[in-house]
């Protein structure tokens, strides 16, 4: 009798996401405040779904929860007015309605290349500008195509898999689709859209054209291959980023989380029948979003961890924020945030708990937002414990210590440059 019942809740589980997804943007949109509803629904996701992550997203996502958890009790025995715990149904609403909805964008992606195979420079190139195009819109599932198509007896070389990290990576410094940028929009509210794009690519392009030179030094003796990813194929991340420009400028009151979400969906929902894939999106709905639990159930904890951790905060009237922030201290921001990835914690919870702490003496949030987003990417990009770089590790064989020795070089370039890029910003971009 158990075994039906289990089998008709994980049917529900996909369903379920994508219902709560909806009702989040019904709320964002004004029409109705179904936010509590939508909560009920994203819990009961992760209480589904919990069994069925791997073990080690268990131990991460449990230890966030536990920890959260006994914060929050701590602050409710120090001052039991210093928490509402129906905000935690609401926390990370819409970073995770921006997940699901980019998510349907892989139904209507479908990466080609100019030649199933290439080597050299070329293929170098076009291989990393290629995935860091696609990535930066459908995320992650870029990097697993690109992987799929290029590897060899069971396993990628350290180059191909420097390239494969740091094309996703990077995508944090400027992309809308990410939810790197979703986080930062809340963490610093007031930050504006083009300015965090504006000041994120000259960084993007300098870490780009790095990568693209030391590998192709290295691949001097063996040459790159690759798979070249087709023009053909950028036309829809090209597209939709400028659409999502276009749309902030002509209604820039409206939510960017909000206006990406919306924009995902319908693209998905118009473009799908149009090549042959309704039964793709439908799939999507009613499965493929159970695809989707370690990344929601990550920012579910994260939600929990921050409260927690914000509530003692108030609870006992500690005051951890400097007294201004300014290039200084977002360099310092910077720098403990990568650290805190290089330790395995994941962007979503350090810069939450960084933002709740830095928003209240925060004067320009689009200093606060830059800082942010330098941060996530050079966090995923640098650190061996960061999700995609365990993807290379398990999936592809690449080993941590060849990602780790090719990353210190990159570092100790990158880190000076974002340092510049935020002097530069406070100096004549504020």
């Amino acid at each position: 009798m158990t075994l039906p019942i289990l089998n008709i809740t994980q049917r529900l589980t996909s369903p379920t996401l994508a219902l709560a997804t909806l009702l989040t943007l019904i709320t964002e949109f004004g029409i109705a405040d179904l936010s509590y509803g939508a909560g009920i629904l994203i819990w009961s996701y992760l209480g589904f779904r919990f069994e069925h992550l791997k073990q080690k997203q268990k131990r991460q996502i449990g230890t966030l929860l536990v920890i959260g958890g006994v914060l929050i009790a701590l602050a409710t025995v120090i001052n039991p007015n210093s928490i509402d715990l129906l905000t935690l149904l609401k926390a990370n609403q819409m970073i995770i309605a921006l997940l699901v909805a980019v998510s349907f964008l892989r139904v209507i992606t479908h990466i080609r290349s100019d030649e199933q195979t290439s080597t050299g420079n070329v293929s170098l190139l076009k291989t990393l500008l290629g995935t860091h195009a696609i990535a930066s819109v459908i995320n992650i599932s870029a990097s697993q195509i690109v992987a799929d198509r290029i590897q060899r007896s069971g396993e990628l070389n350290a180059a191909q898999g420097v390239v494969i990290a740091r094309a996703f990576g990077l995508c944090a410094f400027w992309s809308p689709f990410f939810a790197a940028m979703g986080v930062t929009l809340i963490s610093a509210p007031d930050a504006q859209l083009f300015t965090l794009v504006i000041w994120g690519l000259p960084s993007t392009v300098i870490a780009l054209l790095f990568t693209y030179l030391q590998i192709a030094k290295k691949s001097e003796s063996s040459p790159f291959i690759g798979y070249p990813v087709s023009i053909n194929s950028l036309a829809l991340p090209v597209g939709l980023a400028t659409t999502v420009l276009l749309t902030h400028y002509w209604y820039p009151s409206t939510s960017v989380i909000l206006q990406v979400s919306l924009l995902s969906i319908l693209a998905a929902l118009l473009i799908a029948p149009m090549i042959g894939k309704s039964q793709a999106f439908k799939s999507h709905v009613f499965e493929g979003l159970n695809g989707s639990s370690g990344e929601v159930s990550l920012f579910v904890a994260a939600s929990v961890l921050a409260t927690g951790f914000s509530s003692v905060i108030n609870a006992t009237g500690a005051d951890l924020t400097p007294d201004t922030f300014g290039f200084s201290e977002a360099t310092i921001t910077l720098t403990f945030l990568v650290g805190l990835s290089m330790i395995g914690v994941h962007p979503v919870t350090s810069n939450l708990i960084a933002g709740a702490l830095l928003l209240p003496v925060v004067t320009d949030h689009n200093l606060l937002g830059i800082t942010l987003l330098f941060s996530w990417s050079m966090g995923v990009t640098l650190s061996p414990l960061a999700g995609n770089q365990i993807l290379l590790q398990a999936r592809y064989g690449v080993r941590a210590r060849d990602l780790l020795k090719a990353n210190l070089p990159f570092a100790l370039v990158m880190m000076p440059v974002c340092f510049g890029v935020l002097y530069l910003y406070q100096e004549f971009g504020g």
